[in-house]
């Protein structure tokens, strides 16, 4: 048995727990430079305020209902999932992170578990120990425990164990094949043509024409829909097929000395994550972007793939190949809305192949890098970076409505009297 956890309304959620008088309020979260909804309250939902919904598009329906509206807040978000996995990692002997706000929790080894009480334990003592609010659906596969947690929210329950046939049998039937774990738009449709509209139509089709039809993957999720696990909890690196960071300028830029500050730190963002996960990666991917809602401007979406020549998660071999594909790809004469650095490819660090034939110093860039690591923990994040980042940053994002960093910052963290 496996279960799946995610945090209710996640973003909101983490800034109403620090600011509990607006419970019952209109409240949205948006993305970078306040760009489109990505998180929303039970009231924002209730008044059509859909996800990705554009700012500018929803501002007088938010006006109009009073809400409240924040910007990301990712160091408390971040923070706070941290607080949920650790609290998570008591209930099971595997614990797989797959979201900033959601997890799988391997149960089938536990002896003598009584799996209703167990998610009633951890509902509560999560809320007790984190303050927030959490869903879980407790099924034989992954695809069924994910299925569990949606109709657990359905019918606003904190919890919902399908252990048996007849109560997965209830659930699949009648419930809608968008909504499945891994049916995205393109297989929606074609099931749709197919007349199968819910799970359990999508059940009773052969499984050799499903493999026809959806490949390998929609095999699997047929699998999975009738018990058969065919997904297992893996670590973080085997499972990872990237790791990006990008952002969106709060103004649009036209010269590449200040592009090239933004690529650089994205490289250094990438670098450290590669390092966090013990991993390494033999593809770095630049892109840019201009804005495609802007049609009195010229568009222009290049990005370039470069297989490094060893597998690395150090800055300085990061910002150099990353400048180097910034410089290919840059075109003067447009206004450039996002840029973003993607490494794919990703292997254990402790299994990377090095030449005889180079005099690239593997051990050597290790050691600087966890130097550097060392001293931002120690200094703050940001207290030693390549020279190539800047210093004052033209092009940070625009956050006009964040909130404290109630858990991550001395001067933020609340005073009681």
């Amino acid at each position: 048995m496996f279960a799946h956890v995610d945090i209710n309304n996640c973003y909101v959620s983490c800034e109403v727990l620090f600011q509990p008088q607006l419970k019952g309020r209109v409240i949205v979260v948006l993305s970078n430079n306040d760009g489109c909804v990505i998180a929303r309250s039970n009231e924002a939902k209730a008044i059509g305020i859909k996800m990705a919904d554009a700012e500018f598009m929803v501002r007088k329906n938010l006006s109009e209902h009073n809400a409240v509206i924040f910007s990301s807040n990712y160091p408390l978000y971040a923070d706070m999932s941290a607080r949920l996995m650790n609290n998570l990692a008591r209930y099971t002997y595997t614990l797989m992170v797959y979201s900033i706000d959601e997890a799988f929790m391997a149960l089938g080894n536990i002896h003598s578990l009584n799996l209703e009480e167990h998610a009633a334990t951890i509902s509560r003592e999560v809320m007790q120990n984190t303050g927030l609010s959490i869903t879980i659906g407790i099924g034989p596969t992954f695809s069924l425990a994910k299925m569990a947690n949606k109709a657990a929210k359905r019918q606003k329950r904190d919890y919902l164990v399908l252990d048996t046939e007849e109560k997965i049998n209830a659930i699949v039937e009648d419930f809608p094949i968008e909504d499945v774990w891994g049916v995205g738009l393109a297989y929606f449709n074609k099931l749709l043509e197919s007349g199968i509209k819910t799970a359990g139509d999508f059940r009773r089709c052969k499984a050799d024409w499903v493999r026809q039809q959806m490949t390998v993957q929609g095999w699997r999720l047929h699998q999975e829909l009738w018990g058969k696990p065919c997904n297992v909890i893996r670590d973080v690196a085997e499972r990872s097929k990237g790791i990006e960071s990008s952002q969106s300028f709060n103004t649009y830029q036209t010269t590449l000395e200040a592009i090239e500050e933004a690529v650089c730190m994205h490289a250094a963002t990438v670098a450290l994550k590669l390092r966090q996960q013990n991993s390494m990666a033999l593809n770095i991917t630049v892109y840019l972007r201009t804005n495609k809602h802007n049609v009195k401007h010229d568009q222009y979406y290049p990005s370039l793939t470069v297989k490094v020549p060893f597998a690395a998660n150090s800055n300085h071999a990061f910002t150099r190949v990353c400048l180097q594909a910034l410089r290919a790809i840059w075109q003067p004469g447009f206004n450039y809305l996002k840029t973003g650095v993607r490494a794919t490819g990703i292997v254990p660090a402790g299994e990377v192949q090095c030449n005889l034939f180079t005099g690239y110093d593997h051990s050597r860039e290790q050691r600087l890098a966890s130097l550097i690591d060392e001293l931002n923990v120690r200094y703050g994040r940001g207290t030693v970076r390549i020279a190539a980042e800047g210093y004052e940053k033209k092009w940070v994002m625009k956050q006009e409505y964040l909130s404290q960093q109630y858990t991550t910052k001395w001067q933020d963290i609340i005073v009681t009297k």
